[in-house]
């Protein structure tokens, strides 16, 4: 089964809002764990910003669980004959659906990562469905655009989950201002503001267009909410160097050690309450899986003459950030009747309910007897690598140290 993405994302956007203003389960500021590349990054470089990277699963991992936790559950067939495929912009979406964080042996065993059936058994991106139609012969983009007719699914055994992953209505479809990387800041901003009558939000632009400032300013002008969007690994960078905490001095009296620590020994960085942090400059759209302008492919379609470069490039990711904004979503249109019901499922932000998202989130807990925190949270641990370190052990480094020092055993 395909990764429905975008009902995935939503639920996303409900858990990660409600997480980013609330007080308790994570450190401030929370970063955004939807990003592999940036989640593995921390892991190996940086293990102090851990605790203040987000629980909420991604969309592909949230996916992952429902469908192999709902099916298995309902069916009454063991997740291992369950096949979930997604389909994202990213490379390194492969090595998140590898983390022994998410597998059956956390939801179906005994809660901790283990090497369990995965939920994600399969991610293949962009580039290669392209490659893939290629070496089978397939014109891919003579392939009709519209979805699978709905006479043609096989109904989801639940009629609750069924109508979450296919519904009958427009779930949120992204806009510009929520960036090119599924909305979580976005949304949450949306979020805070709903919460406090009357507030706006301001935004102030960084160093560069990856990065950006937000505060949501309440009615009587006190700033009730600040975050940031910090995209490409040059940015990310002086981001964990604010929130690098200050090592004390062991001279009597003397400040914190750290240029860029506060007085009071916090990071500066920690005026944030929420961060989107993305690996890639210009979000998922510019992914390392998504088709490139120096790709063969797309040269040839370009025709004779046709030179890439940087420039070209940025028109191209320009063009698909507009087909991303712009493309047509399967199911007919938000009317009458959809709005009504929407509104008795509870207040919209945006286009999405946070009532029907929680309410649909209780009912998968109670289908399949898992606590929901178990279902849709994760995990991280410090990953210390071995590449370009001496394999000496212990024993060896003991001779070492005497050889040098002239004595021995």
């Amino acid at each position: 089964m395909g990764d429905r993405h975008e009902y995935g994302r939503a639920a996303c956007l409900v858990l990660g809002a409600e997480e980013a203003s609330s007080s308790r389960k994570v450190a401030k500021p929370i970063l955004s764990s939807s990003c592999p590349g940036w989640v593995c990054y921390a892991e190996k470089t940086h293990p102090y910003v851990l605790p203040h990277i987000s629980k909420v699963k991604s969309p592909q991992a949230l996916m992952g669980t429902l469908l192999k936790t709902s099916l298995s559950r309902t069916l009454g067939i063991s997740p291992d004959r369950i096949w979930h495929l997604a389909v994202m912009p990213c490379f390194d979406k492969k090595l998140e659906a590898s983390r022994e964080e998410l597998t059956d042996s956390v939801w179906n065993g005994n809660g901790l990562p283990g090497r369990g059936v995965r939920d994600v058994d399969c991610v293949i991106t962009s580039k290669e469905i392209v490659m893939l139609a290629e070496s089978r012969g397939i014109d891919f983009f003579s392939l009709p655009k519209g979805s699978v007719p709905a006479s043609s699914r096989v109904a989801f055994p639940d009629p609750t989950i069924q109508e979450f992953i296919f519904p009958s209505h427009q779930s949120g479809r992204p806009v510009p201002a929520a960036g090119t990387s599924g909305g979580n800041l976005h949304y949450t901003l949306q979020y805070v503001v709903s919460q406090h009558p009357g507030s706006r939000i301001e935004t102030v632009r960084g160093r560069n267009v990856d990065v950006s400032e937000f505060s949501v300013i309440s009615a009587s002008g006190d700033t009730v909410f600040k975050a940031a969007r910090y995209y490409g690994f040059r940015n990310i960078q002086n981001l964990v160097r604010k929130l690098k905490p200050a090592r004390p001095s062991r001279m009597p009296g003397a400040r914190a050690v750290g240029a860029t620590r506060k007085a009071a020994g916090k990071p500066a960085g920690s005026e944030y309450d929420f961060v989107e942090v993305m690996a890639c400059p210009g979000g998922c759209t510019n992914g390392g899986g998504q088709i490139k302008v120096d790709d063969p492919l797309v040269i040839e379609r370009k025709g004779t003459g046709f030179q890439p470069g940087p420039q070209e490039q940025k028109q191209w990711l320009a063009e698909v950030d507009e087909a991303y904004f712009s493309a047509d979503e399967s199911g007919p249109e938000i009317g009458e009747n959809t709005a009504k019901t929407e509104g008795e499922r509870g207040g919209l932000i945006g286009s999405i309910s946070p009532t029907y998202i929680r309410d649909t989130l209780a009912h998968w807990s109670s289908i399949t007897g898992i606590d929901i925190d178990r279902l849709v949270s994760t995990s991280y641990r410090e990953v210390i690598s071995d590449v370009g370190k001496s394999k000496t052990n212990d024993t060896e480094r003991v001779v070492q140290l005497a050889s040098k020092i002239g004595g021995g055993w």
